[in-house]
């Protein structure tokens, strides 16, 4: 899959279904392989953009998430955690839904459990930062394309071995229900939350390329803690 963003043409990595086999409910209901999602990493617009982004520190991609499931779970990206930045902070994320539904489950990890579950569920347009701290995955649980964009700290490599030791996040989206994943011992339950637009986004985050400050908080999130205290409404 192509992805033409300003002048620039983009080629997508593809993550099959087959791929996502470890983190599955039902891996053995996946009778027949297909492209479950594609990722346009490191997307710009113009060269002088991409330097910006650069000495920035950061990265800017696209995911498009087409609609499916497998034994009734629904699509879902393989799930990560990112490494440690400082001050036993890992480095936060925030995506942008840009077409469809989606939701984000993120989970704290402490002392070899999961003290903290957060849903978020986001419509078009809706800015969702994922804190230190945090492992997440998302999911397309609607019938229509889900497409993201998501800024990132581009010196880093996401950490996937949790995901896959306990064969996904510790809850699974199935016919529209959560259901628990047994892999995971005394997962408290679900909190489910709305994002707020902390960051005061208008329109397509892509924007904060010309305030590029803003995102600082990407790289040295200590400074900038209120940012994640208040991502989000608890309902």
């Amino acid at each position: 899959m192509e992805f033409v963003f300003g002048k620039k043409v983009f080629q997508s990595e593809v993550r099959k279904a087959s791929d996502l086999k470890p983190v599955l409910a039902f891996p053995e209901a996946l009778k027949e392989d297909f492209d479950a999602y594609y990722m346009f990493r490191d997307s710009f617009k113009t060269d002088e953009e991409a330097e910006i982004i650069r000495k920035a520190g950061l990265r800017y991609d696209y995911t498009v998430i087409p609609p499916n499931n497998i034994g009734g779970e629904s699509i879902k990206t393989y799930g990560h955690y990112h490494p440690e930045v400082e001050n036993g902070l890992t480095y936060p994320e925030v995506y942008q839904v840009l077409e469809g539904k989606a939701f984000f489950i993120m989970q704290k990890p402490s002392d070899g459990k999961i003290e903290d579950v957060i849903v978020v569920e986001a419509k078009k347009w809706d800015v969702v930062i994922v804190p230190p701290n945090y492992g997440h995955v998302t999911i397309n649980p609607a019938d229509e394309d889900l497409i993201t964009a998501n800024w990132v700290c581009r010196n880093f490599s996401s950490i996937y071995e949790p995901y896959t030791q306990r064969r996904g996040a510790c809850y699974y989206y199935i016919n529209g229900e959560w259901v628990r994943n047994r892999n995971y011992e005394d997962a408290p339950e679900i909190r489910f939350a709305k994002p707020k637009n902390v960051l005061d986004v208008k329109g397509d985050m892509y924007e904060l390329v010309y305030g590029i400050e803003k995102l600082e908080f990407l790289v040295k999130p200590h400074k900038h803690l209120k940012i994640f205290e208040n991502a989000f409404e608890f309902l």
